[in-house]
């Protein structure tokens, strides 16, 4: 039976650090998904180019400003939840992003877009650490971080290549949809 319970122990190390890189992909690739469509951005808002870039600035301060009250949070209301909320809230508003009627929204939207992600952010390593232990740790953090380092990477890019035949509202929501899957 030890066999058996050491077979399983990897699968379970697979199976959270998989969870948590899509995660970490989803999130970051809708925090910067934004980023190659600032200058659409700023035609369709009428906007010089350094007051678009705030769609970037906003998220990513909320998300700064918010990661140890939600590592907090989710100290009381369970890491597991924090992260599953996190993902989903970060998804639907980036769903929701095209459907902006006007900068002010957008930049609204997005500082609640980035204080879902930092809902993630801050407590994906704490889960690892309760769920794997410190033995599997660092390949399942090592996994996190390539999660969130290819959604940052995936978001830019794949807004990049959607905004010329989709413009900015299909290339945010063509990001939020694969995020959301």
């Amino acid at each position: 039976m030890v066999v058996t319970q050491d077979r399983a122990l990897p699968a379970a190390t697979r199976r959270a650090s998989a969870a948590v890189a899509a995660a970490g992909v989803s999130s970051f690739a809708l925090l910067y998904a934004p980023q190659p469509v600032l200058p659409q951005l700023a035609g369709a808002f009428r906007l010089d180019p350094g007051s678009a870039s705030l769609a970037i600035g906003v998220a990513t301060t909320a998300l700064a400003v918010s990661v140890l009250p939600l590592a907090w949070l989710a100290g009381v209301a369970g890491r597991r939840r924090v992260i599953l909320w996190s993902v989903l809230v970060s998804a639907v508003i980036g769903l929701l992003l095209p459907l902006a009627p006007s900068f002010p929204v957008l930049l609204a939207m997005r500082a609640v877009q980035g204080v879902a992600v930092a809902g993630f952010a801050g407590v994906a390593a704490a889960y690892l650490a309760d769920r794997l232990g410190t033995a599997r740790l660092p390949g399942a953090v090592g996994a996190m971080i390539a999660g969130n380092t290819m959604g940052g990477m995936l978001g830019r890019l794949g807004a990049g290549f959607a905004a010329d035949p989709l413009g900015w509202h299909g290339a945010l929501l063509a990001v939020a949809s694969v995020a959301l899957l």
